[in-house]
């Protein structure tokens, strides 16, 4: 049998202190998509895992309600009074409806304010949220590893999608516009790739690890001239300086050594200088083609951050698929949500709200394409696009991507929107699948 249940992480624990597989168990089932997933996620994972893993879920359940009251006293704590002034509910009526989300649809508090769930008409709709733990500790890969119930091919992409020169590769080996590749570096050997000449080119420089993901690790390296370059921390060194500090680092980890990519024109006064790229969503439909869903434009909040991850500080904007005009950007710190919403970017006062991003055509087209030739074997997708000069451009991929962001961002539950149909018409078929192969 196919594990499909991930190991402890994160996930996994906020799955098991959720409650979720009781109370998934008593949804009553009313035909829609987000019902369906929840309902198959708890059939699916309670009857994959083990009986010692039974026994640890059962003896945990009692813990629960504890669990539920000390978090929604620590995250009231963090945000009650700022939403108390913000929509003038109190700090005791915050508290209970966080206790009677968890116990009703398995939302634990942090989720309260990520969600913004204290607003009552989203609250309404809090049943239509499709839980980060659902996808990442058990859906996503019953999906990939049932190729969404159609006939497994036999070679699989997953294994390039983690690996970035093998991302890389791949699209180069489709056509796909990437962001070049000058050096990798491992164990202390430098192996050339986009760039033959001498020590490193007089360019600003990205550095990042070759396995990795949430930007971790990764550095920049700006030329100031006269074979000078300054990392992102203000340290100054020679191109054979900054090669033998990769070196050394790169006995630990290996390295990616890039051109330091910049934001198209029309975009550049967003992200304080550093690369902005759009998170966007595709899955597989109906018809076998593979559909963009959602949209999220991510930028970085200060000058010294090289990333623009969501999570580490940066703030993002919803992006309507079809006209490519942004929303309200926020910030996505976890669990706490005080910050609220720009309609301009803070730093220069940048227009935000109804920008329009350039080349959108371009970039649904080419993640369509991306998807449909190189990823066809995965059902869903999260890429991470960068808009330059000459246009959209890969520069990554993740096979289980975020759904807070997305739903936090879109400001609503995406179950029952489209992406939500999708999961749960692919998620059908899949179960077909791996029940009548048994």
């Amino acid at each position: 049998m196919t594990k499909i249940v991930s190991g402890w992480g994160f996930d996994r624990i906020t799955r098991e202190l959720s409650g979720a597989m009781w109370t998934f168990s008593r949804l009553p089932d009313d035909s829609s998509a987000a019902t369906f997933v929840h309902r198959c996620f708890q059939h699916e994972i309670w009857h994959e895992i083990r009986l010692r893993e039974r026994i640890v879920i059962c003896a945990v359940l009692p813990f629960v309600p504890l669990v539920i009251a000390v978090l929604a006293t620590v995250f009231t704590a963090l945000n009650g009074q700022t939403i108390k002034k913000r929509t003038g509910k109190g700090i005791t009526r915050q508290a209970r409806e966080q206790i009677g989300l968890a116990l009703r649809c398995a939302i634990l508090p942090p989720w309260y304010y990520i969600f913004e769930l204290h607003d009552d008409d989203k609250r309404q709709h809090a049943s239509e949220y499709v839980n980060r733990f659902e996808m990442k500790s058990g859906l996503y890969r019953l999906l990939r590893d049932y190729n969404g119930g159609l006939p497994i091919p036999a070679e699989r992409s997953t294994a390039c999608i983690k690996d970035k020169l093998r991302f890389m590769s791949r699209c180069r080996e489709f056509d796909i516009a990437t962001a070049p590749a000058l050096l990798s570096i491992a164990k202390g050997k430098i192996t050339a790739i986009d760039w033959s000449g001498p020590g490193l080119p007089e360019i600003d420089l990205f550095v990042k690890p070759l396995h990795g993901q949430n930007g971790k690790n990764a550095t920049r390296w700006d030329y100031l001239g006269s074979g000078q370059y300054r990392r992102n921390d203000g340290k100054n060194a020679t191109a054979n300086e900054v090669l033998e500090c990769l070196r050394q680092a790169s006995q630990r980890r290996a390295f990616l050594v890039q051109p330091r990519l910049v934001n198209h024109r029309e975009i550049a006064d967003l992200g304080n200088g550093t690369l902005a790229t759009i998170r966007v969503m595709s899955c597989r439909n109906e018809r076998g083609e593979f559909e963009v869903t959602n949209a999220v434009f991510r930028m970085a909040q200060n000058s010294t951050a090289v990333v623009d991850n969501f999570h580490k500080g940066g703030i993002a904007a919803n992006v309507d698929i079809h006209t490519g005009k942004l929303g309200r950007a926020t910030c996505g710190a976890w669990g706490s949500t005080v910050d609220g919403w720009y309609e301009q970017y803070y730093e220069n006062g940048a227009q935000i709200l109804h920008r329009k991003l350039p080349c959108w055509p371009e970039l649904i087209d080419l993640v369509r394409y991306a998807h449909g030739t190189a990823f066809s074997d995965q059902v869903v997708i999260g890429w991470d696009v960068a808009l330059l000069d000459n246009g959209p451009c890969m520069v990554a991929i993740n096979k289980a991507p975020d759904f807070d962001m997305l739903q936090r961002i879109g400001r609503g539950p995406v179950g029952n929107e489209r992406l939500g149909k999708l999961l749960a018409f692919n998620l059908r078929r899949t179960v077909e699948a791996k029940h009548h192969s048994v």
